[in-house]
């Protein structure tokens, strides 16, 4: 399946995140610094919106943007 590699959990994905230098992610960065393709990543990232741990935003007619929520947050300290 798509998006599965179990090697790069839940947490590590949030933790690309966290550590990235602007508070905001695309798709790209992020799979660029991990072993997915970008449509990999979308995937992940849509099922850790709807876990609550991510938010998106679209910013343009093809560009979207991800940030932590505060669940997300919480999951990186604690988990």
């Amino acid at each position: 399946m798509v998006g599965q590699n179990p090697e790069v959990g839940d947490i590590q994905l949030l933790r690309e995140i966290y550590l990235s230098p602007d508070p905001i992610v695309t798709a790209k960065e992020i799979a660029e610094r991990t072993d997915y393709t970008r449509q990999a990543i979308r995937y992940r990232f849509n099922k850790l919106i709807e876990k609550g741990y991510l938010e998106k935003r679209e910013v343009g007619s093809r560009a979207v943007v991800y940030w932590l929520s505060d669940e997300g947050e919480r999951q990186i300290i604690e988990g």
